[in-house]
């Protein structure tokens, strides 16, 4: 007898930073005029190019087989995980399986790929491989399907946590300072988060994305009426120096619309789970029963108001 397995999506982009203007690295047939998607008529050959130069850095080296391990684990190539797009992000996406025939038990898989900005100049391309590689690497897996998932966590770990922004960050700034000249380093974000000797400083990096600028107030109301502002000390009024590429607000902002997207989707496959569970026996085993009992309690604390 064959069972079925019914398969519900939710897709949770990594929005990417915004990167300030650099001169452009110059090497060979590229140029300032050329995207790194003008080097050959192949996206293939252009892409094995891009991993070519970031692999020159000793971080990126070290990225790359990182990379290419958790790729093998999944039966892939690296090559399988970076696509071309007309954004650079990284797209994971949470794929929950059941039976309709027994929706209490849940398997849960995660797949990542990341896709890179077609319209980049090569240095801004090799710096957004670097970013979004560290995202698919690093980034801490959750379920938001947990009743432990929860906004506040969700903000900090996007922006504090492995994988998250401050380390993407961090590691585009090593590469940068490993690949490109003074000339170019100076004209990006990273020096900001240089500390007195002249050192890369994680802290200084968190300080800076809690930086939200006339966002403030409303996001602080925001966190008031979810009783977590007492969470986010170091959210502060100061000029913004990150913002989200997709959603185009700075990144705690964008964390905590992302984190809404997320719990309205789930619970919009939590109804049709649920929908199942009335549609069949009206009892079963023990077990069963107390599977059936903990999700309904956890679909009606989340998603009765919605």
């Amino acid at each position: 007898m064959k069972t079925f397995l019914t398969f519900f999506f939710v897709t949770i982009p990594l929005a990417t930073h915004a990167l300030v203007e650099k001169t452009i690295h110059v090497e060979g047939s590229m140029s300032a005029s050329r995207t790194w998607m003008d080097y050959t008529s192949s996206p293939e050959l252009n892409m094995k190019k891009l991993l070519e130069l970031l692999g020159r850095s000793a971080s990126g080296e070290k990225l790359i087989k990182e990379a290419q391990h958790k790729a093998s684990r999944s039966g892939l190539l690296l090559e399988d995980v970076i696509k071309v797009g007309e954004g650079s992000l990284t797209d994971t996406t949470l794929v929950r399986k059941f039976s309709p025939h027994s929706p209490e038990h849940v398997i849960y898989e995660s797949r990542s790929v990341v896709y890179i900005n077609r319209g980049l100049a090569w240095d801004d391309a090799i710096l957004d491989l670097a970013h979004e590689l560290t995202h698919y690497v690093y980034r801490e897996s959750f379920n938001p399907y947990s009743e432990s998932f929860n906004a506040r966590d969700f903000i900090k770990s996007t922006i504090e946590g492995g994988g998250g922004e401050v380390q993407a960050f961090l590691t585009e700034c090593r590469v940068l300072r490993e690949l490109f000249s003074q000339n170019v380093r100076s004209r990006s974000n990273c020096q900001k988060i240089e500390d007195g000797s002249g050192e890369l400083s994680y802290n200084r990096a968190v300080e800076l994305f809690y930086h939200i600028g006339s966002y403030y107030e409303g996001f602080r109301t925001q966190l008031q009426k979810r009783e977590m502002a007492g969470a986010f000390t170091d959210i502060k009024a100061e000029k913004i120096n990150f913002i989200s590429s997709a959603y185009g607000v700075p990144y705690p902002i964008a964390a905590l619309m992302e984190y809404d997207l997320v719990i309205n989707k789930v619970c919009e496959n939590d109804r049709k789970r649920l929908a199942y569970m009335q549609q069949g026996p009206k009892r079963g085993p023990a077990s069963e029963d107390k599977g059936q009992n903990k999700f309904l309690q956890s679909y009606s604390s989340r998603c009765a108001q919605k």
